[in-house]
C-alpha cells in the first residue's frame, strides 16, 4: 500500500457536502499527484459506479472506486469529513477510501487493495485511528501497515 496511498493523497477533516462533492474533492487530489490522464473521465467512471451499487460498507466508511484507462496507476485516496454525509438510502459515510486502478489492472490490483482496505476496517482499533489520528503521517503510517 506504501506506493498506492501517500500523504498527499490524505486529507483530515475535508469540508464537502455530498457525496458527490466529496468524490470531486478526492478525485482532484489524484489528479494533481499525475495519476489520472483523465479527471473528468475517472469522475464519471466512479459517479456511474456509485449509481448502480453505492459503496457504503458500514462503519461511517465508503469505498468508492473506478477501474478506466484514465487512471495512470493504482491510487488510493483518503479523506475523513469534518462532517459525514448521506452515502446511499441507508448509510452516511464519513471515512472514506477513492481507489483508482487502471483498466489494465483491474481483476488483481482492484481486488488486494479492496481485501487489504476491508480487513483493517474491520478492525475496531484501525476505526478508533481514522477516527481519531490528528497527523497526516500518523494515518499515512497506519494505512500503510
Amino acid at each position: 500500500m506504501e506506493k498506492i496511498i501517500t500523504r498527499d493523497l490524505i486529507v483530515l477533516d475535508l469540508e464537502s457536502s455530498s457525496k458527490e462533492e466529496v468524490i470531486k474533492d478526492m478525485a482532484k487530489l489524484i489528479e494533481a499527484q499525475e495519476r489520472l490522464h483523465d479527471l473528468q473521465g475517472y469522475m464519471e467512471q466512479v459517479y456511474k459506479r456509485e449509481e448502480t451499487f453505492p459503496t457504503a460498507i458500514g462503519f461511517e466508511v465508503a469505498i468508492p472506486h473506478g477501474k478506466t484507462d484514465t487512471v495512470k496507476k493504482p491510487t488510493v485516496a483518503f479523506a475523513r469529513l469534518k462532517s459525514e454525509v448521506k452515502w446511499s438510502d441507508e448509510e452516511n459515510a464519513r471515512y472514506i477510501f477513492l481507489i483508482a486502478v487502471p483498466e489494465t489492472e483491474a481483476g488483481d490490483m482492484h481486488l488486494q487493495i479492496l481485501a487489504q482496505l476491508s480487513r483493517k476496517i474491520m478492525r475496531e482499533e484501525f476505526r478508533d485511528q481514522l477516527k481519531n489520528s490528528s497527523e497526516i503521517d500518523e494515518l499515512l503510517k497506519i494505512l500503510t501497515m
